[in-house]
């Protein structure tokens, strides 16, 4: 069970479009061989989580979406937990992609202004029990569609997550659109900001291997060990900068934003000093407490030559929580739903299965060695 929970809680949001009046998924129609369905096959490859023998079939769909054809894409391969089915859109003139949740308003009205989401505000506060405000961000605006920020209260400062209205206010998209000109590692890569450095491994890698993660998720935890001991047996072998970034799952975990912040503070004062905290937290994670979180950070700051003042002036205050908000803004831009996520170089790895991450350094470092998993589960 606890490796599906941290899966479950970052997938809250899609809860949305399976509640009542929520956009049905369309069916597949006729097979079809025109050149957007030939490009979606391309696309979806690349789009999807990695998988090693992936084989991708594309059909059309009968859901509508206005300035959009819709598709069913079917993908599967050696791993059955990576295969998939789902509805995803492409806009009529092709330059456009997207492959989220809708949710449909039962009483429709043209979006002049964000008090035409009310309706949305409403939905959504009473499915998450906390405040949702609804704004329009005209900058966004693509294919036809009225950018939105979902701006959801986590009780440490409002997280804003991205998503589309059509002009008719008849549907909400979750999620971002991508552009279907574009190779969608690519635009990960240019989504993905890697400034702030918190990272172990050589500087001048060529390839990085980006996690988000929660130090309270039990799966973070699992395939984090995984990852230490993968790279620990290629040393010399796989050459790689692993960035951290936090994605608190606020809605179940209870201490987890606390370890984000902390973190982020002896990060802030002490760099590396932030990897042994979480290794720490990982080792306690089990019987973890709220105050066993100040105690623990509080310590480590301390016996890596950070004063109490200085942790404390950074420690649960709002230039803290801004920073791991970022990291979880940009994780929902990606279309993070389950932690751990793992981008490498721009390409989705989804850890579900066990050896899906070395299958693909494998691509990039032909000799590296494998691992045992079953003794260590």
């Amino acid at each position: 069970m606890k490796k599906i929970v941290c899966a479950v809680l970052a997938s809250t949001l899609c809860l949305a479009a399976s509640a009542p009046g929520a956009a049905r998924k369309g069916t597949p129609g006729k097979a079809v061989s025109s050149p957007v369905e030939k490009t979606l096959e391309i696309y979806a490859e690349r789009f999807l989580p990695f998988d090693p023998e992936s084989k991708i079939t594309v059909t059309r769909s009968t859901e509508s979406l206005a300035g959009f054809r819709a598709f069913h894409v079917k993908r599967k391969g050696r791993y059955e937990k990576l295969n998939t089915e789902k509805t995803v859109y492409v806009s009529e003139d092709g330059k456009w992609f997207f492959a989220g949740d809708t949710t449909e308003n039962s009483a429709p009205r043209p979006v002049r202004s964000a008090a035409d989401l009310e309706w949305l505000n409403e939905k959504l506060t009473k499915l998450f029990r906390t405040s949702v405000r609804s704004l329009l961000v005209p900058e966004r605006d693509a294919g036809g569609l009225k950018g939105v920020t979902l701006v959801v209260e986590t009780g440490y400062g409002g997280v804003r997550l991205p998503g589309y209205v059509t002009a008719d206010g008849k549907t909400f998209l979750q999620g971002m659109v991508w552009d279907f000109r574009m190779d969608p590692r690519e635009e990960r890569r240019r989504r993905i900001d890697l400034s702030a450095g918190r990272a172990t491994g050589p500087a001048d890698a060529t390839v990085n291997i980006v996690e988000y993660a929660d130090m309270e998720c039990p799966y973070c935890k699992f395939r984090g060990l995984q990852m230490d001991r993968l790279l620990e047996t290629n040393t010399g072998i796989v050459n790689v900068r692993r960035h951290y970034k936090f994605f608190v799952l606020w809605m179940g975990h209870v201490w987890a934003m606390k370890a984000a912040s902390a973190a982020d503070c002896i990060f802030k004062f002490a760099g590396q000093a932030m990897f042994r905290f979480k290794s720490q937290v990982y080792a306690r994670q089990e019987t973890m407490t709220l105050a066993g979180i100040d105690e623990l950070a509080l310590a480590v700051a301390e016996a890596d030559g950070i004063s109490s003042a200085d942790f404390l002036s950074c420690y649960l205050r709002e230039e803290s929580f801004a920073r791991v908000r970022k990291d979880m803004e940009e994780g929902h831009r990606l279309g993070v739903n389950s932690t751990p996520t793992y981008y490498i170089n721009g390409t989705e790895i989804a850890w579900v299965e066990d050896k899906v991450m070395e299958d693909f350094l494998r691509t990039l470092f032909p000799k590296m060695r494998s691992i045992s998993y079953e003794s260590k589960k």
